[in-house]
């Protein structure tokens, strides 16, 4: 029989497996949500049946939220701090709902061309996957934890340029409704990749918390 020591080590690291997985399924949806906008985008008349998928991505994604939140209440030891944790969990539902906004405002706006969007979206794929590298991380080395959200962080910079080139193309031209539209759309792909960051902090936040 294991020793009280060795259960409560077993517990304790089932438990933060288990908070960690809550948050690899949060960013595994938003990645698929990510997957669906860049599908949008390079082909606007998928917006249908994306708009009907993106709607059991984002059950997924909040479905994994909630799991982590009624996780958190109880558990004993968590891999990050828990306040950080819950940062991070946040960060990462916000991008999916600014994924889930972008394509019901280009349902909205019915803009004629959404190519200024597409230079925003790569980047946003890029800084969630090492996102997920930084979370899964967070049981191995510190070192590739700082790796990874260094490199969510050039991500979500990689956004913002190529939303102020875009505007800048756009603020080039005559002002009219189509521009307008143009410029609401990027304008919401330039939050995802706040949010991103966000995400990106709270994860350096926790681990720089926990090697102290």
């Amino acid at each position: 029989m294991p020793t009280a020591m060795g259960l409560i080590r077993h517990l304790t690291g089932r438990a933060r497996a288990d908070l960690s997985g809550h948050v690899l399924r949060q960013i595994d949806a938003t990645l698929e949500a990510a997957a669906l906008v860049e599908e949008v985008v390079q082909d606007p008349t998928l917006l249908t049946s994306v708009s009907d998928a993106m709607r059991g991505v984002e059950h997924a994604g909040d479905s994994a939220r909630a799991d982590l939140v009624l996780a958190l209440a109880s558990a004993f030891s968590t891999p990050i701090d828990r306040e950080d944790l819950f940062r991070l969990s946040r960060s990462i539902d916000d991008v999916l709902d600014n994924l889930r906004d972008f394509l019901r405002e280009v349902r909205l706006f019915e803009p004629a061309d959404l190519a200024p969007c597409r230079p925003l979206l790569p980047p946003v794929s890029e800084g969630l996957r090492h996102l997920r590298e930084g979370v899964v991380s967070i049981k191995s080395t510190g070192l590739l934890v700082d790796r990874s959200t260094l490199a969510t962080r050039k991500a979500g910079t990689a956004v913002r340029r190529s939303y102020e080139e875009e505007l800048a193309n756009l603020f080039a031209l005559a002002i009219t409704s189509e521009t307008l539209k143009q410029r609401e759309l990027l304008r919401r792909l330039d939050v995802v990749g706040l949010r991103l960051t966000e995400a990106a902090d709270a994860l350096a936040d926790g681990w720089l918390k926990r090697g102290r």
